[in-house]
This record gives structure tokens, sequence and C-alpha cells, in this order.
């Protein structure tokens, strides 16, 4: 899932935007539509995940040190799941909001829901675009990219093995540990690509390594979310 947004460093002359840029009610509306839409597509989601099987994580097998089935079934699964379903929308609308809010970049987008309205469709074409090209690298390179749960204990330890999953993955014939090429390579794919629709200003390759990196690294997040929501799910269903 990406969210990637960018903050102006002193060669474009960041400044912080004033409050009144945004009309109030725009503003309040826009932040009821998003907050409507994450919990909309979010919430049922995980829920089903309750009852049918995930198919962006890896059940724990001795700790996840031995590789568990993945067939080409289960990478097509992975891909729709993370690309066409109402949640792969999710890492977008975030990711856009983020922008409009702070740099509003780039400011040729406007700004109100016309600006939020383009900035969720570059969000989420750069996503169609690095998942698409990570379908085919993933394959090449027999990478099982989803998220493997730690079967440990302790906050930090999970923390810091899930921020390593973004970057990560696993040979989906050894389960050997490998890069997360096709990962990497999807999202500074999407970078470049994005070049054709940014303005000008915003479309060297310096701006395509940061839309890159942003994107890579917020997986961090949700790395994170896909290591820690089974817990907070089972503790919702306790207290239910």
């Amino acid at each position: 899932m990406l969210v990637s947004f960018r903050f102006s460093g002193s060669a474009r002359g960041f400044s912080c935007p004033s409050p009144g840029t945004l009309p109030h009610g725009y503003r309040g509306v826009l932040t009821a539509a998003v907050l409507a839409f994450v919990l909309w597509t979010g919430l049922p989601q995980l829920h089903a995940q309750q009852a049918d099987p995930d198919p962006t994580e890896a059940p724990i097998v001795e700790s996840s040190k031995k590789v568990a089935r993945f067939t080409t079934s289960d990478r097509v699964r992975f891909y729709y799941q993370t690309t066409f379903t109402p949640f792969a929308l999710t890492g977008p609308v975030l990711g856009a909001a983020v922008t409009q809010w702070t740099t509003r970049n780039p400011p040729e987008w406007g700004e109100g829901f016309s600006g939020f309205g383009r900035r969720l469709a570059s969000g989420y074409g750069r996503q169609v675009i690095a998942n698409t090209l990570g379908l085919g690298v993933g394959a090449i390179a027999h990478e099982d990219p989803r998220h493997y749960p730690t079967g440990r204990h302790g906050l930090w330890k999970r923390g810091l093995y899930a921020a390593r999953e973004s970057v990560i993955s696993r040979n989906n014939t050894t389960g050997a540990l490998m890069p997360a090429y096709s990962r990497i390579v999807g999202v500074y794919a999407a970078g470049f690509v994005s070049n054709a629709w940014y303005p000008a200003r915003f479309s060297d390759v310096h701006d395509a390594l940061w839309r890159g990196s942003t994107a890579l690294a917020s997986d961090i997040v949700w790395q994170e979310f896909k290591e820690f929501w089974p817990d907070v799910r089972r503790r919702l269903h306790f207290h239910r």
C-alpha cells in the first residue's frame, strides 16, 4: 500500500500553508469525507479477514522462518487485493489528504476538492503502476511479497522486524530472505513514470526519486499495521 507525499526543501522554498488558504467549510467537509472513506473501506475489509485468509499476509510457520505456500494464484490474489479492492484506496486517500493539508504540492493542481481529487488520482495511479510492475518482477525473482508475522513477543522487536519487511521479502521456493525487488523496483519506476503528468518543475530525476523513496518509506506504516492489527482485533473482539 503506497502513501506518498512531498515536503518541499529549501530548494523549493518550503513554507507552511496559512490556515486561511482553504476555507474552513471545505476543510471540515474534506476531513469528514476522508475519515468516512477510510472507515467505510477499511473496517469491512478488516472484519472480513477474520473469516477469509488475508492474501497479503503469510501464516506463521515456525516463527516465519520457513517458507509458506505461495502459488501463482496466491500472487494474483495478492496483486488484486493491494490494487483494485476499495481498501487499496486507503493509502492514496491518506497520502492526498496529508499533501493537501501540508505542502499542497504541486500548487498547479489547486486546492479544495479539485486539488484533492488530482492528488488522489496521481497517488492511485502510481500505486497501480508500482503494483503491476511488481507483479512481473516478483514472478521472475520468485519473490513472496506477503507480510510474515514474527510469531514473537516484545513491542520493540516486533516493530523493528515489521519495519524490515518493507525492504525484505522471501524466496517462494526456498524461504531464504531476499531484497523486496518487486516493491523497490515498482515504487521507483512509478516515481519516474509519474513525471509524465506532474508539472515540469516537479518532474525531474530528483522528484521521481523522492516520490519513490517516500512511497517505500510509507510501506513501513503498512507493515507495522499488518504486524500489530491482529492483536488489536483480538482485544476488540474480547471486549465485546
